[in-house]
């Protein structure tokens, strides 16, 4: 006899089937990612934040400039937004990015990863399937974590070059985070 808690329905194993399909890892559809949103990717950062100059220059040297959040924060992310990147990436305080994501969202862009400057790992609500990597090696970097940030923007596929200033950085005070905006889908 079968117990109870072994049993299952023809719809149970279908559902379990197709959730199942829903986990493949998102590295084997960066292709198909590349190919449906390009190559253009943006690094944005406060530059009253320590953490956020040292991702502009991180970004600098990895090739992709860092652009300073300033001015109005709606209008800045609209024209950020015009030129439809595959890749948003930034240091800021809360309250920037709360106002980033609801336009970016509003453009059709949802938050993937957000990275606590004082965990330096994925918050874990706000972490999308298949960015937990990203929350690993931002963890492994240490004080270093928005070097790692930086480097990953430049190169999703992960062939990101060492880091040598990461272990010679401060921890970041108060409660600054790090975050990737990507086009849905």
């Amino acid at each position: 006899m079968i117990p109870a808690s072994l049993k299952a329905s023809r719809r149970a194993v279908l559902g379990a089937g197709a959730f199942s399909a829903l986990a493949v890892p998102t590295l084997s559809g960066l292709a198909a990612w590349r190919w449906r949103h390009g190559e253009a990717r943006i690094l944005l950062h406060d530059p009253a934040l320590e953490a956020g100059r040292r991702f502009a220059e991180a970004g600098k040297a990895q090739g992709i400039p860092s652009v300073a959040i300033e001015g109005d924060r709606v209008r800045f992310m609209r024209e950020v937004l015009a030129a439809r990147p595959a890749l948003i990436a930034g240091i800021s305080r809360h309250a920037d990015l709360l106002l980033i994501s609801e336009v970016a969202a509003e453009a059709g862009y949802v938050l993937a990863a957000r990275l606590d400057g004082r965990g330096r790992q994925c918050s874990g609500g706000e972490c999308r399937p298949g960015w937990n990597a990203l929350g690993r090696v931002a963890k492994a970097a240490g004080h270093g974590w928005t070097e790692a940030l930086a480097a990953y923007a430049a190169d999703p596929r992960g062939a990101a070059p060492a880091l040598a200033s990461a272990g010679s950085a401060r921890p970041d005070a108060g409660l600054v985070l790090g975050w990737v905006l990507v086009p849905k889908g």
